[in-house]
């Protein structure tokens, strides 16, 4: 169901055959749900129902605006440019983008582009939706085979979708869409880049052009400011100037090397997350990087994820993939052993690295690299278990944001499947002549390519029980908690329903972290099982769950949003350390020893240089603290200790200590000087 923002909410009564714009007195609202769907203001309902009205700074208001915003770009791109094919152009979770084939563009194109939106904007075109049956929508679009592409995957045959046109423009949508042009006014197109036709390099090659919108152009000035703001702080800069990884695309394309700095800062949030396994029951193992691709068959990942795969053949014609993921690798632990239901529930814990092949326009530093680590989690569950379990995880969940992210946004997604599309998803069928149950398979969305075992039929329906208990489940356990979240069909996994959990940054930027996955099928597709209190096989239920997600995006979260400037748990130089001469160094280097035995990270400076230029030099590594050390504190057995803020103060060197001690066990964000 889409979301309703209760700060805008607005309800309206709907008379039978009216336009539900017949009751909006303000162009702050652009569409409407209507019994849990999405509907333009101009539709006319054909029995009187409540409208919630879409307020165009909710975050569903938002999606609309942009995807207009959208389409008003494709608009103003095939005027200027006819040759121009428009494929796809959705909202992004802060803008917007549409690809087109057509011959390269440059930035100063993007000018003419913007002018043109521009100029639309102002005719206020109204945008009008129309229904057209399939060989209709075919005949529409005849000459554009992205759009046809589209219309056969998404259209059955004896069915009919819409089209939405603004003046000549006429683009294939479900929508909704602003009632018109000139609701899209605070807009700018942002960047252009090269992509291909569904992602696939092997198809030919489009123009992606990238833009936002937003309600008023206060707005926009902010998100532009904050881009701008953003770009400064770029994890690859800044790990450049704190000597945190290298990247060497020549003979590691996409995969990050840690140094001395960067595998510290790594290895303190696995420190982290290990001991919070611990204390939650999670027992950790270790699996390979690689397997047959035989175990990914079975496990549904090589037909969802085989194009993202690293595959390779041995001499002697076995095939491996590096592993995309851990689970089944978790699962071949489990089944090594026998369970009983007085075992469960069994829950193994892996910093597990895996890979994606990325494509080589698609890599950027550690945001999207082709290897990544996940704090991953794996639970066997008996069916009794399954609420409690949850209810864990997001304990876990909401604690370590709380210590990483103090006081940031978090948001909850509960992400459910697309029945509409139930080829996207590992499923039960029934068949519909005998009533025989197949376990899970993906069927073609095309093709009848399975039969019922039992009595040959073709004739089967999806089984969506599974699926909807697991989803119940979630919900239920979201509730129990009492977080707020919003619901997303087609978002869940292949496998099962999930829960996702986004954080916005100090610039408004939304990163997903945490994820919560039940999944009902894979342990029957491996044949997994306990034994029950009956002494009968019993398949488990399987909880997949990670807390950062992916570590190398939380370290691109913390040094951007932090500019570098991490907490001192996370600092790889906490103390910077300084005799004002050659003669306090032997007093300098007692105090070196005092804070390593603490485990505290220092660096000596004994160098030549003069106090004031190995301050400035040492800025870009963003120490902790700069410590200064000279006659009075040799004197005084004393340490003068200068803050991120350049305050100064001058303490008792076991004062120093045993409070930098305490701010770090702590995990604090502040500093404590």
């Amino acid at each position: 169901m889409p979301e309703i923002n209760k700060d805008n909410k607005k309800i309206v009564k709907v008379e039978s055959g009216h336009r539900i714009s017949e009751y909006v007195k303000s162009n702050e609202y652009i569409a409407a749900i209507v019994d849990g769907t999405l509907h333009d203001l101009s539709d006319v309902l054909e029995s009187g129902r409540d409208a919630v009205l879409i307020h165009v700074d909710s975050e569903e208001g938002m999606r609309i605006l942009r995807h207009s915003a959208a389409h008003l770009l494709a608009q103003a791109v095939t005027e200027i440019f006819p040759d121009a094919l428009p494929n796809a152009g959705p909202a992004t979770d802060d803008g917007f983008y549409y690809d087109f084939r057509m011959q390269p563009i440059g930035m100063e194109d993007l000018s003419k582009v913007e002018e043109r939106m521009r100029e639309i904007s102002s005719k206020k075109l109204k945008i009008e939706k129309r229904e057209l049956n399939k060989r209709e929508l075919l005949e529409l679009f005849k000459n554009n085979k992205y759009k046809i592409d589209r219309i056969m995957e998404n259209v059955k045959d004896g069915t009919s979708s819409t089209v939405y046109s603004q003046g000549e423009y006429v683009d294939f949508c479900r929508g909704p869409h602003v009632p018109e042009t000139s609701y899209i006014k605070a807009f700018k197109l942002l960047s252009i880049a090269s992509t291909n036709y569904r992602g696939d390099v092997k198809l030919e090659s489009m123009v992606r052009i990238y833009g936002t919108a937003f309600p008023d152009e206060k707005s926009l000035k902010l998100y532009i400011k904050n881009r701008e703001e953003a770009a400064k702080r770029d994890h690859r800069k800044i790990g450049a100037e704190m000597d945190l990884f290298v990247f060497n695309p020549d003979r590691a394309p996409g995969l990050p090397l840690y140094t001395s700095n960067g595998a510290f800062i790594r290895n303190q949030l696995i420190d982290f997350m290990r001991n919070l396994n611990r204390e939650n029951g999670w027992m950790e193992v270790c699996t390979p990087h690689l397997f047959r691709d035989t175990m990914w068959k079975q496990s549904g990942h090589y037909a969802k994820y085989k194009d993202d795969m690293f595959l390779f053949t041995l001499a002697d014609g076995d095939e491996y993939a590096l592993k995309p993921m851990n689970c089944p690798g978790h699962i071949t632990i489990f089944e090594n052993s026998p369970h009983s239901y007085r075992d469960m529930p069994v829950k193994m814990s892996e910093f597990g690295t895996v890979y994606r092949y990325e494509k080589s326009g698609e890599v950027g530093g550690l945001s999207r690299p082709r290897t990544f680590t996940i704090d991953d989690g794996h639970a066997f569950l008996r069916p009794d278990q399954i609420k409690e379990e949850i209810g864990l995880t997001l304990d876990m969940i909401m604690k370590s944001m709380g210590i990483m992210l103090s006081g940031w946004p978090i948001s909850f997604d509960l992400s459910l499947m697309d029945k509409n599309h139930p080829e996207s998803y590992l499923l039960q069928y029934k068949c519909r002549k005998c009533t025989h149950i197949i376990e899970p398979v993906r069927k073609s969305a095309n093709a009848s390519d399975i039969q019922c075992p039992e009595c040959g039929s073709v004739d089967l329906e999806p089984d969506f029980s599974v699926w909807d208990s697991a989803t119940d489940q979630l919900r239920s356990a979201l509730v129990s908690r009492n977080i707020a979240f919003k619901e997303f069909e087609g978002e869940a996994a292949f496998y099962g329903p999930k829960i996702d959990v986004h954080v916005k940054d100090a610039f408004g930027r939304s990163w997903q972290l945490s994820t919560l996955q039940l999944d009902f099928n894979m342990p029957r597709s491996f044949g997994l099982y306990f034994i029950n209190s009956e002494s009968k096989h019993e398949t488990p239920i399987m909880l997949h769950r990670a807390i950062f997600g992916s570590i190398e995006r939380l370290i691109v979260i913390l040094l951007e949003s932090y500019f570098g400037k991490l907490p001192t748990w996370l600092s790889p130089l906490q103390v910077y350390l300084i005799p004002v001469s050659e003669a306090y160094a032997d007093y300098a280097s007692e105090i070196e020893k005092m804070l390593k035995s603490r485990g505290i990270m220092c660096i000596l400076d004994l160098s030549s240089e003069t106090v004031g230029k190995k301050i400035k030099l040492i800025r870009t590594k963003r120490p902790s603290y700069i410590c200064v050390v000279g006659e009075n504190e040799r004197n005084n057995n004393t340490i003068t200790v200068r803050n991120r803020k350049d305050s100064q103060v001058t303490l008792a060197v076991d004062e120093f200590i045993n409070k930098l001690t305490k701010e770090i066990n702590e995990r604090r964000i502040e500093q404590s000087f």
